[in-house]
């Protein structure tokens, strides 16, 4: 071999080495870089959790509202009753009324300012039962007034204890201070020793308030991301609730004695739903910045916190239970309507599937289904898997022919309309506000027959879809409100990305000036070329989303109560009722009724002296349900109402059987007492709109009047369940 082939040889050799050589290196380098970032990544994560759950973390055992109501301060302010929050910024209010995106602002009804003014109520607000009062300022008016108490739980269920106060400390009530307290009840009282109990926790001192006299009750299970600390907004929200309802009974006492003397007592039941100290970033970090973190720390929290709002539901409805037996001394005349936000909607939905399947399989056909708690049971916007909802309808649904079919005659589905009597009341009623009409979206082929000028049997159904779409299509030019944290997130922490791939479509239909997909019938106008440059990452990530493999399709799963539409039949059109092959999901409709007096946010402190109007609706729903042209009353209308007398009114808002021109023939029966409510426009919207005086109006008329010709009290109830 020539010196020269041999030196190239080794070149060639050294060429290789140096090759795999880099090759190795370059390996090693990637797999450094890529270590590094998933140690960056590790590191970020382990980084936001501790900062969430150690740094950001509210208390994990701390009860917000626990003094007991013996104390002075307690005692004082039970005997006299406190205004501060409604004359705290009660000049704001007359000066002018900002904006904040819903249409307003309430500068009253607000506790930190009211600490502002005085440090004094920092004690003073921790009373565990609470005397409110908001004044007329008008020659001749009537102040109202309420009381507010509290009931919190720690994250295994257990109640807390209340506390007693020495100088600036809190003290646990000893043995000493329980029998001073007795002993002090028997001398007031003249009772003997045997018919005095202790007052221990918060429940005791409902019990003991609301044991004597006459009761309207509203009780609220608050939500995701809030707690019983003093400034909480949906502490804010019950006080607003008590007060419209103190309104109210005002408004129909001259007419009915009988709710004169009636005390409104709200309840706020409290738990640990804040995981991340949201309010403390704002006070650190200002609004904007402060408000922004904590968005995004809480973000994380939602299935961090269910799993705890289910593990409270049976100490939540065990309290309830006993202030409804309290309430329901046989003679009383009391109500007491249970309602629950969010993820207290999930811990109410939790608490009582069990109960509720239960009466339905021990209900006898014709029988009135009395109330599973209180007089009525609301869900508003609830983080709650459809299956609760379903469970239930599906118990129904096994009891009765569905549809007529060649082995079942249509005979046999009429007989089971009577499975619930026409003067059945609703007992649970789940409210969400929903993205858009109609139900299930639009298919193609639908807006062509809209556009049909026919004088056919259809004409005008499909006048009154044009009418629908047409608001529709102004909502989504304006930004449109719905539940997105039921409709959106709850899903996508569910692992179906299908609704968030919905989001993202309609964020990218805004920015390029059409209407999202399926969702209107308005051609398409041309997309701007810069417009669909700026939206193309959008709607890749929609489509990615929308596709994404192994995500849970399974929709009663991954949908709340309130976002699972029963599907569309295939036969059929709009206007065309068809039956549904899986008749399980939403079962009504809510709409507004454009009162300029009802349907607005009425400040806290001008409640007193507000132009608003909530007057009786006694027998409504009969009538309702007797104006329907065909015999069955299948698609009742709270706005289309047969003739009624004096008093007899229909509800603040309108309340619709079925899913209405959507092509879907009722899954439920005209009587059935379990209604999942579709909401829209000015009813109710996003997951807190629900503070508009015609909602709170609507669900207080629900359980005040007799709706239909069958009153029912808690002693009714309790009797029923005796039986």
């Amino acid at each position: 071999m020539s010196v020269e082939r041999a030196t190239a040889q080794g070149e060639r050799r050294r060429a290789v080495y140096r090759t795999a050589f880099g090759l190795v290196r370059g390996v090693l380098y990637a797999l450094r870089t890529t270590a590094r970032i998933a140690g960056a990544l590790v590191l970020a994560a382990f980084g936001i959790l501790f900062l969430n759950y150690v740094v950001l973390a509210t208390d994990k055992a701390h009860a917000y509202r626990n003094l007991d109501p013996s104390l002075a301060e307690c005692r004082d302010g039970l005997a006299k009753g406190w205004t501060v929050l409604a004359d705290t910024g009660r000049e704001t209010l007359r000066a002018a009324m900002p904006s904040d995106g819903d249409g307003w602002v309430d500068a009253s009804n607000d506790e930190d300012r009211a600490i502002a003014t005085d440090a004094r109520w920092t004690t003073r607000l921790r009373c565990t039962l609470q005397r409110h009062i908001v004044p007329s300022r008008e020659a001749g008016g009537r102040d109202l007034a309420y009381h507010l108490g509290f009931i919190e739980f720690q994250e295994d269920g257990e109640p807390y204890a209340l506390v007693s106060r020495e100088g600036a400390n809190d003290t646990a009530i000893d043995s000493a201070m329980l029998r001073h307290a007795m002993d002090t009840e028997m001398r007031a009282k003249g009772l003997p020793a045997t018919m005095v109990k202790p007052v221990i926790t918060q429940l005791d001192a409902l019990k003991q308030h609301l044991s004597t006299g006459s009761h309207y009750v509203i009780a609220f299970v608050h939500g995701w991301r809030h707690d019983a600390r003093i400034g909480d907004g949906n502490v804010a929200d019950l006080r607003l609730y008590a007060a419209h309802a103190a309104r109210f009974l005002a408004q129909r006492c001259p007419s009915d004695p009988s709710v004169c003397d009636m005390d409104v007592t709200a309840i706020y039941i409290g738990w640990r739903g804040a995981r991340v100290d949201e309010r403390g970033l704002q006070l650190w970090f200002g609004d904007a910045i402060g408000g922004f973190f904590g968005n995004l720390s809480a973000g994380a929290t939602l299935f961090d916190r269910k799993p705890v709002s289910e593990a409270i539901a049976p100490a939540a409805i065990s309290a309830l239970r006993t202030l409804e037996t309290t309430l329901g001394a046989p003679g009383a005349h009391n109500k007491l309507i249970v309602a629950g936000h969010s993820l207290g909607g999930n811990m109410l939905a939790s608490g009582l599937k069990d109960d509720m399947v239960k009466a339905v399989h021990r209900h006898r056909f014709g029988e009135t289904l009395p109330p599973v708690l209180g007089n009525l049971v609301v869900l508003i916007n609830p983080a709650s898997e459809a299956s609760k909802w379903t469970a239930i309808q599906r118990e129904v649904w096994l009891q009765l022919a569905d549809h007529a079919d060649a082995h079942t005659p249509a005979s046999e589905v009429e007989r089971g309309d009577g499975y619930f009597p026409p003067n059945q009341r609703p007992v649970l009623m789940s409210v969400t506000a929903t993205l858009a009409f109609p139900a299930g979206g639009l298919r193609p082929g639908d807006c062509a027959w809209i556009g049909l000028d026919v004088d056919d049997a259809f004409a005008a159904a499909r006048r009154k879809i044009r009418s629908r779409l047409s608001a529709t299509d102004s909502m989504f030019d304006a930004g449109v409100d719905y539940d997105r944290a039921t409709h959106d997130l709850f899903p996508t922490f569910k692992f179906d990305f299908r609704p968030a791939a919905g989001f993202l479509d309609r964020v990218a239909a805004r920015f390029e000036g059409r209407q999202p997909r399926g969702e209107s019938c308005t051609p398409p106008a041309p997309i701007d070329l810069g417009a669909g440059l700026l939206t193309l990452p959008l709607r890749t990530l929609s489509l990615l989303a929308a596709t994404f493999p192994f995500q849970n399709t399974a929709r009663e799963d991954s949908h709340t109560i309130g976002n699972l539409d029963p599907p569309r039949p295939a036969a059929g059109v709009l206007a065309d009722a068809q039956p549904s092959a899986a008749p399980f999901g939403t079962t009504h409709e809510l709409l507004g009724l454009d009162d300029p007096g009802l349907e607005r946010h009425h400040p806290y402190a001008t409640l007193a002296d507000a132009a608003l109007d909530c007057p009786r609706s006694d027998r409504w729903l009969t009538r309702a349900r007797m104006a329907r042209a065909d015999r069955r009353g299948n698609f009742w209308d709270s706005a289309a109402l047969a003739p009624g007398g004096s008093g007899e009114n229909g509800p603040a808002a309108r309340f619709l059987h079925g899913l209405q021109l959507t092509g879907i023939a009722p899954i439920t029966r005209p009587n059935d007492p379990f209604w999942n409510v579709r909401a829209f426009d000015n009813a109710l919207s996003r997951h807190d709109g629900y503070r508009l005086s015609s909602f709170i109006c609507a669900l207080n008329q629900l359980v005040m009047d007799d709706i239909n010709d069958a009153p029912l009290s808690i002693s009714d109830h309790r009797d029923t369940q005796i039986q």
